[in-house]
């Protein structure tokens, strides 16, 4: 007999789930073209601590939408891309497949992810299924939440951190068909792309109709292949990015 959803569900259970979420809040590291997120108090259970009244807590947030750990949809990047509201459920939990590239960031703190590195991850771990969510690994999250330790500024201003490279995704999305990719650094593209102010990277994943998240946490507790991850956002009309909830099923 075919398990049922509870079974599914008892099957899951059993294993390890692993965030892979910052915690937001003002001041946490994010790209240094936007705001910091402000807070306010509308409401709380004490007199005069609140804005407007008293009785439960609830808070105003004003953040971009890039906020923490964030998806971003294609309309972030492509003109006429789908936008959060048109990404679909059935997106939302898929394969998952960790590309550790720590040594390369260790050795070249802007280290452009290539091809030659992800068939490195293959010949060692087998071929990336198609569907599949490909974070990167470079070890940025440790950083986390020191905004001048992830930016890596030198001494004239530019941030230096590892990214993807085009080449990669273009690998990536057309010969490996995947559904969506994520990093733990704050861009797709290495910083010194990024301070030299373009974007070919993130330009090119989100203009190939795919979606990604940023900023992620955890990845040096996942395996390379094997687990699942489950990425949720909120259902903003027409929105750009948000922050959102991202973690991982991993077989004990």
């Amino acid at each position: 007999m075919a398990d049922t959803l509870t079974d599914v569900l008892a099957r899951l259970r059993s294993c390890e789930w692993i965030d892979l979420t910052h915690a937001f809040g003002p001041g946490i590291p994010h790209y240094h073209a936007f705001p910091d997120e402000e807070r306010e108090t509308l409401f709380h259970f004490d007199e005069g601590v609140g804005a407007t009244g008293t009785g439960f807590l609830a808070h105003r947030f004003t953040h971009i939408g890039q906020w923490g750990t964030h998806v971003d949809p294609p309309a972030h990047f492509a003109r006429g891309g789908r936008f959060l509201d048109e990404l679909p459920v059935t997106d939302m939990i898929l394969p998952l497949v960790v590309v550790d590239v720590r040594p390369q960031a260790a050795a070249d703190v802007d280290h452009i992810v290539s091809v030659d590195d992800i068939r490195a991850h293959e010949a060692e771990h087998g071929e990336i299924p198609e569907g599949a969510f490909v974070a990167l690994l470079t070890g940025w999250a440790d950083r986390w939440p020191d905004g001048d330790a992830m930016a890596n500024r030198d001494a004239d201003g530019l941030a230096h951190y590892p990214g993807w490279g085009v080449d990669a995704l273009t690998f990536l999305v057309e010969e490996r068909h995947v559904s969506a990719v994520g990093h733990d650094t704050t861009d797709t593209d290495p910083g010194a792309v990024v301070g030299a102010g373009s974007a070919p990277a993130e330009t090119y994943i989100l203009g190939a109709d795919k979606w990604q998240i940023e900023m992620l946490a955890g990845l040096d507790r996942v395996p390379a292949t094997g687990a699942l991850v489950v990425a949720t956002w909120p259902k903003p009309q027409e929105g750009s990015g948000f922050p959102a909830r991202v973690f991982a099923i991993v077989d004990r």
